[in-house]
């Protein structure tokens, strides 16, 4: 398993992944994520997938994986990982434990990999992070990516409270595929903002104007409002209600930090 790299400013400054340029319009919509959802799985096609043993797998064999793949997820729907056994997962398929272990070493290898396909999902958010901010179209653009983020959360809820659970109790696997998987919107953040606030090297002279944003903390902050705000909005919501504010007050605020730190 890899351990969880160490991030640093130096590699948040590296360009994420090559990829067209996000459509100006702020209400075009990228290209729809490739779903992991029980009954439209994502099969793998490449022929270099072994099994446990190191043997090629098959296109009957990749289907096998696939269904257990859907099967996880649908279980994880139901119950926590720590209560999920391979025996469920193998009367879901209809098969023997014997059948999940060609395949993965047991349940966190296989909800490891559930994490590491959904980390293949987010170069359309990246695509959005990198367009224009300015002006009402820039807001728009904030509106269109908070939407983005409690879709995908919405989606992949199960995998994604796995995931970040497993990594806040420090599971180096988990830290890792979770960093590796927000680095590319770190990345984009971090270079916007360095962008839209430099650091003068030396203090400024006359009136205090205010502090300084920081490329990396600043991504870091984005980024942890959007997944806390993808993450709890419905219970924000609930609290909040008796306030006059919900989703739409939280998404329309989310848009304007956004663009208040990346212009």
């Amino acid at each position: 398993m890899t351990h969880a790299p160490t991030m640093n400013e130096s590699q948040l400054s590296q360009p994420s992944i090559d990829a067209p340029a996000y459509p100006s319009a702020p209400s075009a919509t990228p290209a729809p994520e490739p779903s992991i959802r029980p009954g439209n799985p994502m099969v793998p096609t490449d022929s270099t997938w072994v099994d446990q043993s190191g043997r090629p797998l098959g296109s009957r064999a990749l289907k096998t994986r696939s269904r257990i793949l859907d099967a996880t997820i649908a279980l994880l729907d139901e119950k926590p990982m720590r209560d999920l056994r391979v025996i469920d997962i193998a009367r879901r398929i209809g098969s023997s434990p014997a059948t999940f272990y060609q395949y993965f070493k047991d349940i966190e290898d296989v909800v490891l990999e559930l994490a590491g396909q959904i980390q293949d999902l987010t170069p359309a958010m990246v695509e959005v992070i990198k367009g224009d901010w300015t002006g009402r179209a820039g807001h728009m653009r904030g509106r269109h990516l908070a939407n983005l983020f409690i879709d995908h959360f919405a989606k992949y809820n199960s995998i994604l409270r796995v995931r970040n659970n497993s990594a806040e109790e420090n599971s180096p696997e988990f830290v890792a595929v979770r960093i590796q998987t927000m680095l590319p919107l770190l990345t984009a953040f971090s270079d916007l903002v360095r962008e839209a606030h430099p650091i003068s090297a030396t203090p400024a002279i006359g009136e205090w104007t205010g502090g300084n944003i920081h490329p990396v903390m600043g991504a870091m902050i984005l980024t942890a409002a959007l997944e806390g705000l993808a993450m709890h909005h419905e219970k924000y919501a609930k609290r909040f209600a008796v306030e006059g504010e919900g989703p739409e007050q939280m998404v329309e605020t989310m848009a304007t930090l956004l663009q208040m730190l990346l212009t």
